[in-house]
C-alpha cells in the first residue's frame, strides 16, 4: 500500500472504501431488481431496498468525493515541494 492509500485508510478510520460501497450497491440493485420481478414482493420490502440503494449511492460519492479530494490535496503538496526544490 502507498503512503495515499494509508493516508486514505486512516483519514476513512475504518469505514468502508468506495469501492467497496459501489459493489455493496450494486449487489443491493440486483437484488432489488430480482424482487421487482417477483409479484409476491410486498411494496414495503421494495420501498426499504431502494431507499438502501440511495443511501449506500450518496455514501459511496461522499467516500469517492473525499478519496479523490486526499489525492488531490497530496499530489498538489508533493508537486508544490518538487517546484520549491527547483
Amino acid at each position: 500500500m502507498d503512503d495515499v492509500e494509508r493516508v486514505i485508510e486512516e483519514f476513512l478510520d475504518g469505514k468502508p472504501r468506495a469501492s467497496t460501497l459501489r459493489e455493496l450497491r450494486q449487489a443491493l440493485e440486483l437484488k432489488l431488481r430480482r424482487l421487482e420481478e417477483d409479484p409476491s414482493t410486498p411494496p414495503e420490502q421494495i420501498q426499504d431496498l431502494r431507499e438502501q440503494v440511495r443511501v449506500l449511492y450518496e455514501e459511496e460519492l461522499i467516500t469517492q468525493f473525499v478519496e479523490d479530494s486526499i489525492r488531490f490535496t497530496l499530489s498538489a503538496d508533493a508537486l508544490q515541494q518538487q517546484i520549491g526544490e527547483d
